[in-house]
């Protein structure tokens, strides 16, 4: 009678995280680790070039030219590894379909799940990313400004794989 109609009428849930999944997610997790990990050390080895001088960019020494390309691909690879990957895995273990989303939607949905300590804040590393991207070599002041900009973001990015990865710990499947 009535209690049999209520059942048939309940959330459908989707289904539990696949083993695939679960094996995916932790596999982005583990490569995240990493950018981050390397990201610190490239952070640390530079300190002393920052803040950079429009100036001192067009008179870097070799050596610290190619540890600020470094800096500059371990940022770009966290960024894109959360964003495409790990963004992913969140909204598979939340249920959230985000097929069909704009990046800017997806990043919103993360904030509102609790995976992301602000969307506003993760948009400005994305907004980063897409300008370290491109070289101004006739533009020094550009470069500096850029440069400076991603050296100041490490905290934020640094913080946003922090929450992205304790959320994706907290609801994995052991595995």
């Amino acid at each position: 009678g009535l209690h049999a109609d209520r059942a048939d009428r309940a959330p459908r849930r989707r289904p539990a995280v696949s083993l695939e999944e679960t094996a995916l997610a932790r596999q982005a997790l583990r490569s995240a680790e990493g950018y981050a990990r390397r990201l610190t050390r490239s952070q640390g080895k530079l300190a002393a070039q920052f803040p950079l001088s429009p100036a001192r960019v067009t008179a870097l020494p070799p050596d610290v030219e190619d540890d600020l390309d470094a800096f500059l691909k371990r940022y770009e690879q966290l960024v894109n590894t959360i964003q495409d990957e790990l963004f992913k895995a969140v909204a598979i273990v939340g249920g959230e379909d985000v097929r069909g989303l704009a990046r800017r939607e997806v990043t919103e949905l993360m904030d509102r799940l609790g995976a992301l300590p602000a969307a506003a804040s993760f948009r400005l590393l994305v907004a980063t990313r897409n300008r370290i991207a491109h070289s101004y070599p006739d533009d020094p002041e550009r470069q500096a400004g850029n440069l400076n900009a991603a050296y100041e973001a490490v905290p934020d990015l640094l913080a946003a794989h922090e929450g992205v990865r304790r959320y994706l710990d907290r609801r994995l499947p052991e595995g």
